[in-house]
Order: C-alpha cells, then structure tokens, then sequence
C-alpha cells in the first residue's frame, strides 16, 4: 500500500509539474503579450533579432503575481536601448496607398506606462527606423508575413504554450490583412485566450487550446499544418463517407462495408441524429473549434467531427432510403487516417439529368489522369474548370464559341494563371479585375494597397475583340470555390449578363503563409489581401450566387447535379 501511494504521489506530482504555470494576473499578461509584440516588431535590436525575445518573455513569467505590465515595458525598453544593433537603409515597399484600418496602437496612451516609457514607444512607431524584418518576411516572400525564423525548442514543454499565444495572436495583429473582418475585436480574443491558455494542464489541453485560438482568425484557410483536430476530436470515425444535406448526413460511400451491413445501413441512408443530438447542434457545438470564413464551410468540413470520438460505438437515427426510421442503431466507428481521408471522398459521381435523360459529364480520362475538361450538349458547353489547361482553351474554346450557353464550373481548383488566356474570347476588352494589399513591414500594421493582384503586367486581362462570346455564360459555385477559384469568380464575375449558380463560396482568398509555432507545428492563413477593384471584399463574404441552389437529400441520394440542371434551364431560357 505505501508503494502505491508513493506511485500516486510521484504521477500527481509529474502531471503537476506539466501545468502551464504563471503567477502574473490575467490583466497584466494582456498588456505584456500586446508590450512584447510592439517590440518585437518595431524595436531595432528585436526586429533584427539581436536578443532571445522569448526567453525574455519566459523570465517575465516566471514572475511573482505582484508583476506589472507598466514595470515590465520600463525594464524591457531599458534593456533594448542598452543593446547595440544594424544601422539599416529602409526598404521601399511597392504602394499605391496605404491603409491603417488594421492599425490602432493608440493603447500605447492607455495602457499606464510611464511617461518616458510611453514616449519612447510612441517614438518607436511614429519614427519607426532601422526596423529590420528578422520574425516577419523573407527575401523569398517579400511581400508575405514569413516566421521561419522563430525559434523551436527541442526541448518543448507547457509552459512555452504562452509564447505560442502571444507570437500568434501578435502575428495576426500586425500581418492579418483581414483582421478589420473579425467578428470579435482582436485585443478581446486575446482577453478570452489568456484562461484558457493557464488552464493547459496536459498535451492534448495545450492542442485543444491552439484550436480554439486558430478557429478565432476566422478564415477558411487557417489549418494546423500537423493538425490536432484528431486528439481533439477523437481517432475513430464513421466506416462511411458522407455528405451533409437538409440538416442531416447522406450515406454516399462505404468505407468498411461490414460495419455499415451491421448497423442494417446503406446507400442513400439518412443519419438525424448521432448519440441522440441533432446534426446541425453538432455542428454548431464544435464551431468554435473550426477556423471557417462563414457557415457555408461548416458543413463541409463537417467530416472532420460528426462522427469522430475515441468511443468505439455511437447511438444513430435516421430514415433510410425507403422512408423507414430507424433509432437507437450501435454504430461501430473505424480507425481515422489522415491524409487519406477528404470531404471529397464523400461526393457522389454526379450525372446530369436533363429533359429525361441521363448524361455522365465528368468522365474521367485514365491516359491524362484527370477530368475531362469539356462536355458538350446540343447548344451547349460546360467546363470542368479544374481540369482546363492553357492547350485546352486553345482548343476548346472555339468550339464553345459556336454555342448558346456556356457553364464554367468552379467547384474544383486550379490555380493556373495561364488561364488568364479564356478571357480573350469573353471579353470585348481589357479588365481591371482585381486589387490586394501586403503589409507594409516597416510599418506593422499598416498595408499597402497595388493595383493588381498578380503582378503589374497581368493587371488587365481579356482583349480588344469586338468578336468576344455573345452566348450566356453560368459559372456555378459552392463551399468548395476556395481562394484561387474565388478570384476566377471575381474575373468571370466581368462577363456582361454571367449568372452565378450555386452556394456562397468559401471566403478565404489570399496567398498561404504560416506562423511557426514553439514545438515546429505551423498555423496557416492568409497572407494577402484580395479584394475587387472597387475594394469590395471576398473575404469571409466568398463569392454569393444570383441563384441558390443546394444538394438535397433527394438529389444525393440519386447522385444528380442540380446545380449544372439549373445552368442548362436558363441557357434555355435565353432568345
């Protein structure tokens, strides 16, 4: 017994000592994280990286529960202007224009520094020079955020977790573009992550927590890049993949079939509810946990959680394909493999019912290894824009030329910018199709606006051509047109009379970058602003459709594709 209770002793004490501990009041580790970022950013010995800043920020907290923030900016800023650095030539950043909309360091004034502390900082960012850009850009990206120089510990621990927190809550302070879009006010996400952050008392805590402070940057493009959703979640899934329709999942491939004959389910059945709670209360409860630019991508990545859980066995109901209900039915859960498992599994192989008729247009080409790019119906032409190549516009585009309608599908990727060359038949003249910032690193926090969002040469796009397409032109969208796809939208969005069918894209549209984290893993998001030549935001908004048309249960069920039906009735409602 005494054995034991030395045992239980020793795990106590080792599960203790893993706890991410500081003694500094919440209130006051909420201006040291917004204190530490202004310096690491505008102060020439840190920007240039002449100082260990995290360690700096480990003494800190390490500090008794008496810490001031006010008393930590005097000691920091005492010992910045102590230490030597690089007298650098600033570098001159392509602008147009510049934008403070992210910028707002008036808390300088309102935070209870001293007087000739916050003289010094506001010197700092009003006169910002020597400013170098160590933690923040590469000569590779640069005009992207780059972190590839924060440091990682081999030997990490929890208690780094606070760095974590303020190097990524201060990366998306000062190199968000999109930070102005937030639901939330950054400065109180900050507030709000600081308990959970001194909660962290295990491995799987810390991750939980990283999720929830990633899910507030509200873009469809933040990901861990090792993700943690599967400690978080759980490692078991569904035997199937599905799709989420009307409130509800659609059965649409068997993964493991005989688990699925089991549980008496298959094809087309439809699943309500899961351990007694509806789908879409599902869903809401572990938003908090996703980054996702609106509601639309939800549900589609409503694979990642629905059914996940470390629990072998889940209770369902439902309908299946015949009308009848089932409740209470065990289902067992299968093994998840990431990488190797994608919401895209769960689509089905769509055909296209029109005027009675079945018609497969997407026929898969084994000697390209792709899609067919083209599909041609009577008077009409679709396009699997994620398959086109240059050669294929070239080619194919005279074709289409010849017909009534023409449907441009965007439901795919393809970041191509030799695609560029399908405007020559649409437009009548050159287009100014878009515009994006990047931050202005030798002011963080301020963006500079270009006129373009390529490269100046490919500012316009089309050509003089009295000749161009005079047919009607559909471009179908949903939760899957994401970021390069949107900005295709945005062009074809320059065609006289185009009608957009389908559901709000994504929103996330701007180059990747990343914020490296203490133990190597990586948060991503976007590093670009892109918006219309207007300024108008896709942005969270994504791309909304002239005419919403969903999956249904039905549609599904019977792998139909209503959106491309919708495309061909209103070519066929054109004189």
């Amino acid at each position: 017994m005494r054995i034991l209770c030395v045992i239980v002793l020793f795990f106590s004490l080792s599960a203790r000592a893993q706890v991410s501990v500081t003694r500094v009041p919440d209130k006051e580790l909420f201006a040291i994280g917004k204190i530490w970022g202004l310096l690491k950013y505008y102060h020439p010995v840190t920007s240039q990286g002449k100082i260990d800043w995290d360690a700096e920020l480990l003494k800190v907290l390490e500090g008794p529960a008496s810490t001031k923030a006010s008393r930590v900016a005097d000691q920091w800023i005492q010992l910045l202007d102590k230490l030597p650095f690089d007298t650098l030539s600033p570098v001159t950043f392509t602008c147009d224009s510049l934008t403070k909309r992210n910028y707002d360091l008036r808390w300088i004034d309102r935070q209870g520094l001293s007087p000739a502390t916050r003289q010094r900082f506001r010197k700092l960012v009003d006169q910002p020079a020597n400013i170098a850009f160590y933690y923040t850009r590469s000569e590779k990206e640069p005009i992207r955020f780059n972190s590839g120089n924060e440091k990682v510990f081999t030997d990490w621990k929890l208690d780094y977790a606070w760095i974590d927190l303020f190097r990524t809550w201060n990366a998306i302070e000062y190199y968000y573009p999109y930070k102005y879009l937030l639901d939330k006010k950054w400065d109180n996400v900050l507030k709000e992550m600081i308990p959970v952050f001194r909660g962290i008392n295990s491995t799987n805590a810390y991750k939980k927590a990283i999720m929830l402070l990633t899910a507030n940057i509200q873009d469809t493009h933040t990901s861990l890049e090792s993700t943690y959703q599967y400690d978080v979640f759980g490692k078991l899934t569904s035997p199937f993949s599905f799709q989420v329709a009307d409130g509800s999942v659609v059965i649409t491939v068997i993964k493991d079939a005989e688990k699925v004959k089991a549980a008496g389910l298959s094809l087309g059945d439809r699943i309500t509810h899961i351990n007694n709670e509806p789908v879409n209360s599902i869903i809401q409860r572990h938003s908090k946990f996703l980054p996702a630019s609106n509601k639309s991508v939800l549900n589609r990545e409503a694979y990642n959680f629905l059914f996940s859980s470390n629990d072998s066995v889940c209770l369902i109901k439902g309908q299946h394909v015949d009308g009848s209900s089932f409740s209470g039915v065990k289902l067992t859960r299968v093994a998840r493999i990431f990488l190797q498992e994608w919401d895209q599994d769960g689509i089905p192989n769509y055909h296209l019912r029109y005027k009675g008729k079945d018609h497969e247009f997407l026929v898969w080409n084994q000697q390209l290894s792709k899609l067919d790019p083209a599909f041609f119906l009577d008077d009409k032409a679709y396009f699997e824009f994620a398959s086109l190549t240059l050669k294929d516009i070239d080619s194919l585009l005279p074709v289409a030329m010849t017909k009534k309608g023409m449907v441009i599908d965007l439901r795919g990727y393809n970041n191509n910018g030799a695609l560029l060359r399908i405007f020559d038949y649409l437009f009548t003249s050159p287009q100014h199709f878009g515009i994006k910032t990047h931050a202005d690193f030798n002011r963080p926090g301020m963006y500079c606006f270009e006129d373009n969002i390529v490269t100046p040469e490919l500012k316009l796009t089309g050509k003089n051509n009295p000749d161009a397409y005079k047919g009607k032109v559909v471009v179908l969208i949903n939760e899957y047109t994401q970021s390069a796809a949107e900005m295709w939208g945005m062009i074809f969005k320059r065609v006289p009379g185009v009608v957009f069918v389908g559901s709000q894209t994504a929103g996330a549209d701007g180059n990747k970058t990343s914020i490296r984290l203490t133990n190597g893993n990586r948060i991503i998001f976007s590093g670009l602003g892109i918006y219309y030549p207007d300024g108008g935001e896709t942005q969270r908004i994504g791309i909304k459709p002239d005419i919403v048309v969903r999956p249904t249960v039905s549609s599904i069920r019977n792998k139909e594709d209503l959106l491309l039906l919708k495309a061909f009735e209103i070519i066929d409602q054109q004189k």
